[in-house]
C-alpha cells in the first residue's frame, strides 16, 4: 500500500501504544503478568487451529511496523508468544495474508473516523 505512510501516521495519533501482555487473564490484566517487551497496538487476529483455540495476532508498533504473535486462548486466559516482529506492511501481505492484511488497513481507517468523529462532537457547542 502506497498510502501507509499516511495511513498510519494518522492512526498514530489515534491509538495508545501498550505492551501486549504475554500470557494472564483477558479480563484482570495485572502489572505482574509477563510481557512482550513492545509497544503496540492491537490490530486484528487469524485462526490458526480454532480446535486448540490458536490465533495468529497482529499489532501496530509505534515505529510504524507490524509485530505478529502466537496466542492461545483457553477459558478468560490467554499466552502470547512472539512470532514476527519489525514487518513492514508489505511483509505482512506475505505472512498473514491479503485480505487479514486488508482488515487491517480497514480496522486503522474504522479508528480514524471514529476519532475524527469523536473530536468533532466534543467541538460542536452544546444545547442548553
Amino acid at each position: 500500500m502506497e498510502n501507509f505512510e499516511i495511513l498510519f501516521k494518522r492512526v498514530s495519533k489515534c491509538v495508545v501504544f501498550g505492551q501486549p501482555v504475554a500470557s494472564g487473564s483477558v479480563v484482570n490484566q495485572r502489572i505482574s503478568d509477563p510481557r512482550i517487551p513492545m509497544s503496540a497496538c492491537y490490530m486484528s487476529l487469524k485462526v490458526q487451529n480454532a480446535e486448540e483455540n490458536y490465533y495468529h495476532e497482529v499489532w501496530l508498533k509505534k515505529e510504524g511496523h507490524f509485530a505478529i504473535t502466537e496466542a492461545w486462548y483457553r477459558d478468560a486466559s490467554v499466552t502470547r508468544k512472539l512470532l514476527h516482529d519489525n514487518v513492514c506492511f508489505s511483509q505482512l501481505q506475505q505472512l498473514f495474508g491479503e485480505e487479514e492484511t486488508a482488515s487491517v488497513v480497514m480496522r486503522m481507517t474504522e479508528i480514524i473516523k471514529k476519532s475524527e468523529r469523536d473530536e468533532w462532537q466534543r467541538q460542536m457547542p452544546r444545547r442548553a
